[in-house]
Parts: structure tokens; sequence; C-alpha cells
């Protein structure tokens, strides 16, 4: 957990749970993101948890082909899931045709902006690359930082590195590099490098981004003292209600007059540990957070999405937009660091924060090849 909000989110599901069940009694254990990350591994293992929180992708299938998380096909039936949930939602959480997680929440990544500055500078939501440079050119004659990234948090220039490699060489080849089967030194690679590398020299990302946490051009945000912050829509669960209106969305531009597009979606889910021996109590507690309705109470707590199709009736204004965008995608892929091995994401993305201080391209990519090959070795040799 991060904040209060997703405290509330999972302890209302547990009460709500509890109360339609009065039997039963629900034991939460939490820590932060980043500590329950180092945690889960020996969460799993132990006998005291029998429902876990995880992320889809390939975090999730690592652990499976470990025989450390159990299969829900007996709980949630394949033809539940298709009536409940997209195909790419499915996809992310089977394997070998089984389902293996809950799918609880997602999130999009897009920009936000001040409405207020932009009207006061005639400004237009931006749906293409060309009209993006466009309106930070703009805000930078006008003495606003155009962009606001926190690279101190990690994720956020592997977000930008991600969407930049969707847009301009497809899903298809992104696949491929997160799982290790492309090379870092393929022009596509230097294409997207060098679009970061074009407006971090104009000028356009914030100063010291690199001392920067995401959370902290929040203010900024709020006070119109920043053009735009791409951000994932978890974020509106802290946007205070007075700014929330006063606060627009709009989608990582296209290229060239591209009609398709692939986004960043994140997935949360619920999973069983194999170690778990309390199934009938599982299978009635994952049932319930099936429910639409417990979805959409879920999801309107953490002030994101749920990826059940019939939970989305009283989504915020800015959770209706990022899920109106998700479902105009062609496709969707987790982030680099979930849908990647932990030890090839783990050694890829400090190379990709590095990158947005140094804007060494050539070098930058003989050393994200480096590590590609090293981690393909050493799996070999575990392999052999």
């Amino acid at each position: 957990m991060s904040n209060s909000s997703q405290r509330a989110a999972y302890y209302n599901l547990a009460r709500a749970y509890e109360d339609a069940n009065p039997n039963t009694q629900i034991n939460i254990t939490s820590y932060t993101s980043e500590v329950y990350k180092t945690k889960f591994p020996d969460m799993l293992e132990s006998n005291q948890y029998d429902i876990l929180y995880w992320h889809a992708g390939v975090r999730l299938f690592e652990f499976i082909e470990q025989n450390k998380i159990a299969t829900i096909d007996h709980i949630i039936t394949t033809i539940e899931m298709e009536q409940l949930y997209d195909k790419a939602v499915i996809d992310a959480v089977s394997f070998n045709e089984k389902s293996y997680a809950l799918p609880i929440s997602y999130y999009q990544i897009g920009f936000y902006y001040p409405k207020p500055l932009f009207s006061r500078l005639k400004l237009s939501e931006p749906q293409s690359w060309q009209q993006f440079v466009e309106v930070c050119e703009i805000l930078k004659k006008n003495n606003v930082p155009p962009i606001y990234i926190g690279s101190k948090s990690n994720w956020p220039a592997t977000a930008w590195f991600d969407y930049l490699n969707l847009r301009l060489n497809g899903i298809t080849f992104h696949k491929e590099l997160m799982r290790g089967q492309a090379s870092y030194l393929d022009d596509r690679i230097t294409n997207v490098l060098k679009k970061i590398q074009d407006i971090t020299k104009a000028g356009y990302f914030i100063e010291n981004h690199q001392d920067l946490e995401w959370k902290q051009g929040l203010p900024l945000l709020f006070r119109g003292m920043i053009g735009m912050s791409m951000l994932g829509n978890y974020a509106v669960q802290v946007f205070p209600e007075t700014v929330k209106n006063k606060i627009g969305f709009f989608k990582f531009p296209l290229f060239d007059g591209q009609s398709t597009y692939y986004e960043e979606v994140p997935l949360d889910v619920l999973v069983v540990p194999a170690t778990n021996n309390k199934k009938d109590l599982t299978k009635s507690f994952i049932k319930y957070a099936a429910l639409s309705d417990s979805q959409e109470k879920f999801n309107n707590n953490l002030g994101i999405m749920s990826p059940h199709r019939g939970a989305q009736q009283n989504n915020s204004s800015l959770a209706q937009e990022a899920y109106e965008t998700i479902a105009g995608a062609e496709g969707i892929t987790q982030f680099f660091d979930r849908d990647s091995k932990k030890v090839y994401g783990d050694q890829i993305m400090p190379l990709i924060d590095a990158f947005m201080v140094n804007l060494n391209i050539e070098y930058t990519q003989k050393s994200l090849e480096e590590v590609r090959l090293r981690v393909l070795s050493d799996q070999s040799n575990i392999n052999n």
C-alpha cells in the first residue's frame, strides 16, 4: 500500500465480505509497495497467507513456472472469465490455457495537465507528436516547464521509453525486447532514444528531474506551474477534490497519422499461493471479489478502474477518459518491469534512467545490449 485510499479499498472489501459471511474473519497484512515486492516470494511459500496481491504478466508467470501459484480455473471457469474480462486481460493472467489470477484493477498511463494554463495560453490537447512538440515549445516560451518527470522514482523514464517504443515500433517488437529476444543495437531503439534526446535537448523536461520523485510534481500540476506530467491514473486518487475538474487528460501522442495504437496498462491481481489450505473460504472470497459490485466499489476507492466489463458505471470523468483510451487500443502491455523477468528489468531500467541525464545513445545501446546478452547467457547456463 502507498496511501490511505489503497488501505481503505482493501479493508472495505474485506469488511463487506465479512458482512456477507458473518462467521468469517479476514486478517490483513500490509506493507509499503517496495517492501511488499521484496517480501512476496517468501510470502508465497509461507503458510500464513491464503490470498495475495500481485501483478499480471511475466512477473506472474515466473512464479507459476515455479509451481508457487495455484490455478483458479475451478473457482472462475474459462467461460465465466470470458464473460467478465476482455481477451487481453485474460491473456495477462493465463498460462498454458489456465487462469492463475483474478484481475481486480488496472490503470493507464497518460498526460495530465492544468486546464486553466492551457486555456490561458490557448493550447489544445495534442493528438500527434508534432502537435505535442508545438505545445511544449509554447509552454517553454512562456517560462513554464513543459514536462514534469520525476526520474528518481525509477519507473517514469522507463514509461517514456516504453511508450515511444510502442508508438514507433509496435507491440510485437516491444514484447520481443522485454523478453530479451530483440537486440538493443537495432536502429529502432536508436530512434526511440533519439526522440528522448531531442526533447531533452530542447529543454522540455523540468530541470534536475533525476533528483525528483513523481509525487513532487503534483502540487506544481495543481497550481499550473508545469505544463503536463505523464502519470498513471492511480494518481487521481490523491488529487484534491477542489482541483479535479481543473485537470485535463490526453493519451500519449501518435506518430505520422497512426490510427491504431497500443497502451501500457499495468494489471493488478489476486493470487492463491500453492500452499493455501483454506480451499472453501478462498473459493468463496475470490468469487465475491469477482462480482461487478465488489470491483466497482473497490476501484472507486482507489480512483482507478476495474478490468471487469460490468464495473464501469461509476468511473470518475478522468478515469472514464483513461478507460476509453484503453478500450480504443489495439493491444495492451503491462510495463517493462512487469513484462520482463525481474533479473532483466532490474538491470535495464537503471540504464534508461541514466540515459535521461547522459543522453549518450551509442553508450546506452551498448550497455543495454550487454545486459541482455549477459542475462540470456546466465539463463542458458541455469537451464543447462
